[in-house]
């Protein structure tokens, strides 16, 4: 059986589990597009795909710095169209 690495392991000091999980969600979609478009049939999902190429250093996770830090900013209404469904008063 075929050892599935755990989040822990995937992690470098200091990166986030949030982070891991949008990276691994990207490629996994990434893979499936590709797939897609060449017509190929896969033999494994593509959620595991992406960790088995995380786990092996195919890919690597970059995170910014300021990762986590919330910014103070007040919200305008030029900024309603980057909002969904958002009321302003």
């Amino acid at each position: 059986m075929m050892h599935r690495p755990s989040a822990p392991e995937l992690l470098k000091p200091g990166q986030s589990y949030y982070s891991l999980v949008v990276a691994i969600a990207k490629r996994a979609r990434e893979i499936a597009q590709q797939a897609d478009e060449n017509h190929d049939i896969l033999s494994e999902k593509p959620v595991k795909m992406a960790v088995d190429d995380f786990s092996k250093g195919r890919y690597k996770m970059i995170e910014s710095k300021d990762i986590g830090v919330i910014h103070d900013r007040a919200i305008t209404s030029a900024d309603s169209t980057d909002l969904d469904d958002t009321v302003l008063e």
